[in-house]
């Protein structure tokens, strides 16, 4: 079938063009909102801003396909494969998502605001910039998660976003807005998050094992029984954070802001705390063992039962502190 026999059928009142074979086809600008094309052959189609609002792509074919500046709102793309796919600045608001391959696929600038995303492969794509606000990636089965690793999510908009259990190792988050994301037990394993803002994120077991979050804004996060060691946070914003067991040993934490953070029970063993601020820090039992302290400010901390035996002290200031035998030192 060529394109424009499609076009007319569709114009002509039908709708339904389950498992079409139209490799290649040219579709630019395409009115066919509504269209039902699942398990349709579309791999290399140019649709280039066209409008496929509310389509039924389940199952389809849409590998290298060019949708750039399509709309695609409210669309099933349920099992589509869409890899290599050019998707720059398409619209795929409320889209679902759930199980595509959308391996090495372009989606720079694209919004997938409030998009289901459950299962779905983004493994090394582009979404520089993209808005991915209140989308749902949400771990849902033990070894079946959303695939974000090493893709590009520089700038991108994840803000309240539901990203449970998702696999992001190695990607790169420079600058991204994660404010009030969900990332329980995402694997963020060697992940650049500098600069990013994870204010009042939910980061409850994360793996941030040599992540780098170098100058992020982290205020109010929950960090429970985060795996932090060796992650570079130098001059990251920690203030207010609840992150009570969390694992720091070895990590870069060098003028990094503590200010009121719940740290009980921290392994913060060979981690590098230089400069750094812990005023008013609840610190109690937790472990320092050989870690670098000079010129940090401990002022008013709460150090009740933590270990400080053999970690340098060198021009900390310990004002007003409750030291580990209780005392207050004055």
């Amino acid at each position: 079938m060529k394109s424009s026999e499609l076009i007319d059928r569709y114009s002509a009142g039908e709708t339904i063009f389950s498992g079409i074979k139209l490799p290649s086809v040219n579709l630019i600008g395409a009115d066919l909102i509504g269209i039902t094309l699942n398990e349709a052959d579309l791999h290399g189609a140019n649709l280039l801003f066209s409008y496929l609002n509310r389509a039924n792509l389940a199952q389809a074919n849409l590998v290298g396909a060019n949708l750039s500046g399509a709309s695609l709102n409210q669309a099933d793309l349920t099992g589509a494969d869409l890899r290599s796919a050019n998707l720059h600045g398409v619209i795929l608001q409320g889209a679902v998502l759930r199980d595509c391959d959308i391996t090495l696929a372009i989606l720079v600038d694209s919004n997938l605001l409030g998009a289901d995303l459950r299962g779905a492969d983004l493994s090394g794509a582009n979404l520089t910039g993209a808005c991915l606000r209140g989308t749902n990636m949400r771990q849902e089965k033990k070894s079946f998660n959303t695939n974000l690793q090493t893709a590009n999510l520089s700038r991108a908009d994840l803000q309240g976003a539901n990203m449970k259990g998702v696999d992001l190792i190695r990607a790169n988050l420079t600058g991204a807005n994660l404010k009030e994301a969900n990332l329980r037990d995402a694997d963020l394993k060697g992940a650049d998050l500098s600069n990013a803002n994870l204010k009042g994120a939910f980061l409850t077991e994360a793996n941030l094992m040599g992540a780098k979050l170098v100058g992020a804004n982290l205020t109010g996060a929950n960090l429970v029984r985060a795996k932090m060691s060796n992650c570079d946070a130098m001059g990251a914003n920690f203030q207010n954070c609840l992150m009570t067991q969390v694992k720091f040993d070895r990590a870069n934490l060098s003028h990094a802001n503590f200010h009121s953070v719940r740290m009980s029970s921290a392994d913060l063993r060979r981690a590098n705390l230089t400069g750094a601020i812990l005023t008013e820090a609840e610190l109690v039992e937790a472990f320092f063992a050989r870690s670098n302290l000079s010129n940090a400010d401990l002022g008013n901390a709460n150090l009740l039962r933590a270990d400080l035996m053999i970690a340098n002290l060198t021009g900390v200031n310990f004002r007003g502190a409750t030291m580990p035998d209780g005392r207050i030192n004055n």
